[in-house]
Order: structure tokens, then sequence, then C-alpha cells
């Protein structure tokens, strides 16, 4: 970053400062009220149109039965399953979405490489 210059007092007697780049800052981590923590098996996404990456994360699991019909037993207890209904296959439920442009997408793609090392190297010293 170059040096930032100021003016200081009127047009007749101004004098020029230079104002100096902090050699550090404190940089704060604030979580908003949405803040959430996410599982996800999966990622779906692609290219938008005005190029921005977008990618989907979802949680894959079996889907879960609308109603299933059990036998009872004598003392009341459930028995046998007799028959399901409901959807057939497999539930990709998206949690969320981000968009980022190309130059975020690099850099996280550079950190997730520096963490995939990272438990690596400490997976081998098990």
């Amino acid at each position: 970053m170059p040096e930032q210059k100021k003016t200081i007092g009127d047009e007749n007697k101004s004098v020029t400062v230079k104002a100096e780049i902090p050699k550090q800052i404190s940089v704060h981590y604030i979580k908003t009220s949405n803040y959430r923590t996410y599982y996800f098996d999966g990622i779906f996404g692609g290219v938008t149109p005005n190029g921005k990456i977008y990618a989907e994360l979802f949680l894959q699991r079996q889907v879960t039965p609308q109603v299933i019909e059990q036998k009872i037993k004598a003392d009341g207890d459930f028995g046998d399953e007799i028959q399901r209904f409901g959807k057939q296959g497999l539930v990709r439920e998206i949690e969320s979405g981000i968009i980022m442009d190309v130059s975020t997408a690099k850099i996280f793609r550079d950190w997730l490489d520096t963490k995939i090392s990272d438990f690596d190297k400490l997976s081998k010293k098990k």
C-alpha cells in the first residue's frame, strides 16, 4: 500500500503531511445471529451466468417413509414391519449455498489444500 498524503491548513498556508500506514492491524471475527455450523457430505454447483462460482452443500440420507404399517404383538409391543409408504431412493437435503468470485474460490481452494495437508501430517504421526 503506498503512503497516504494529507493536506492540513487553508489554501495559502498548507502543509502536506505523510500519513503512516500501520504495520499491523487487529481483525475481529464476529458471528452474526444467523451463524450456524453445518455438516455436509456432498457438494453440487457450477459457474453462474455472471462468472461467479456457486456451491450447494448437502447432506445425503435415506428417504424417511411417510407411513410404516407394523404388526402388533400380543403383549402390545411393535411387531414386524408389514409395509412402507412414501418416496423411494435417497434424499439430498441442501442445507446452504455459497457464491464467490474466482479469486475467492482460489483462496478457498488453497486454504482447503493446506488443511488437508495438515490433516495428512497428523494422521501419519498416529
